[in-house]
């Protein structure tokens, strides 16, 4: 949640001087890109492959070799954040916050299956991760609608 928070906050600072809602949305889906995609990914990934029993443990999930593929995965998007954000292509940016977000939302909906399905009430799983896998990539679609205009390259 505080890297989604940090990012819009970042947009707003970064366009201050010239603000419109096009051009705070292409900034923000670049901060998105380094502490979201970038930052957090990279949290995950390490946090998946080294503390993978903890992990598991919290998601209300049994512990299995998978914790490396989410691991590898995590790290995945984290390449693409921290690299969308110094290439700042648009149409690079657009393939990485496309990739991202629908796993995040794959992900989410995976937490609602196991919330309904199983009752799995544990605090990774029907907690916080469960409402940021959801939203941010809606906030994320909302962000690169808002922007399709914006070709500048920011700085």
């Amino acid at each position: 949640v505080w890297t989604l928070l940090l990012a819009l906050l970042l947009g707003v600072l970064q366009t201050r001087q010239q603000i419109t809602l096009s051009r705070w949305s292409e900034a923000s889906l670049l901060w998105i890109a380094f502490w979201v995609m970038g930052v957090a990914g990279f949290y995950g990934f390490i946090a998946h492959l080294l503390f993978g029993p903890f992990i598991a443990e919290q998601i209300g999930w049994p512990n299995s070799p998978f914790q490396f593929e989410v691991a590898y995965a995590n790290l995945t998007i984290s390449i693409l954040g921290f690299s969308s954000f110094f290439f700042r292509k648009r149409d690079y940016l657009l393939a990485a916050m496309v990739a991202f977000s629908s796993w995040y939302f794959a992900d989410g909906v995976g937490h609602v299956v196991s919330l309904v399905v199983d009752n799995n009430q544990a605090p990774s799983n029907a907690g916080s991760v469960l409402y940021t896998d959801l939203l941010t990539p809606l906030v994320v679609v909302l962000l690169l609608w808002l922007s399709r205009h914006e070709r500048r390259r920011l700085t």
